[in-house]
């Protein structure tokens, strides 16, 4: 009987199928291909926040990803970091998206999700990235996600909790409408070598 143990696909590293039918290698994340319907569907069907979604407006639970998140901020944040905002959570494409706290209690996987993430970055034509303001959008869009879809009692949460929330209201889509949203935004501000190269593959595995 095979066990989680020995059914883990190591003739070549630690690897996952993906839904491509490529393999993600964790120990060679710079030559594993992830293809950007890999990417979509995935954030698409990662929730944020470990899918502990309320939302203000209803009261009722609610399906937010991750795909979602990258989309809106594309939008936010200034032009020059558009594409990069899209694609910021390469890692969670194929490391999942582990919440804050539990993530300080793995330093190995902080690595590996870096390493991951660099890699598909780097696949992706994702350059020039200012990564401190990366950093300031994301943590305004957290705060903001917290306020509209959090059972949250406005308290802050650490001393240095005073992010302020963007003048918007976010509206959860489902996991398919969350992929496509992502996948126009992606044609829409990706460089054109890395659309080309996508658009091919796609036309390839169709036929």
């Amino acid at each position: 009987m095979a066990t989680k143990g020995n059914s883990i696909r190591t003739s070549i590293g630690p690897t996952i199928l993906l839904g491509s039918g490529n393999f993600f290698d964790y120990d060679d994340p710079e030559n594993s291909r992830v293809t950007l319907s890999d990417f979509a569907y995935s954030l698409a069907f990662t929730t944020r926040f470990s899918g502990q979604c309320v939302s203000r407006r209803t009261g009722k639970r609610v399906f937010y990803s991750v795909a979602q998140h990258c989309e809106i901020m594309s939008r936010l944040v200034p032009e020059s970091q558009a594409y990069a905002a899209l694609m910021h959570e390469s890692g969670e494409t194929v490391c999942g998206d582990l919440n804050t706290p539990l993530k300080s209690k793995l330093s190995d996987y902080r690595q590996i999700e870096k390493r991951c993430s660099n890699a598909i970055m780097t696949a992706f034509g994702v350059v020039d990235v200012d990564h401190a303001l990366i950093k300031a959008y994301d943590v305004r869009l957290w705060a903001t996600e917290r306020r509209d879809l959090m059972n949250w009692d406005g308290r802050r949460w650490a001393e240095d909790d005073d992010a302020q929330p963007f003048d918007l209201e976010i509206v959860p889509l489902g996991p398919y409408d969350a992929a496509e949203s992502f996948l126009a935004r992606f044609n829409q501000i990706a460089p054109r070598s890395i659309r080309d190269r996508e658009s091919t593959q796609t036309s390839l595995t169709r036929l």
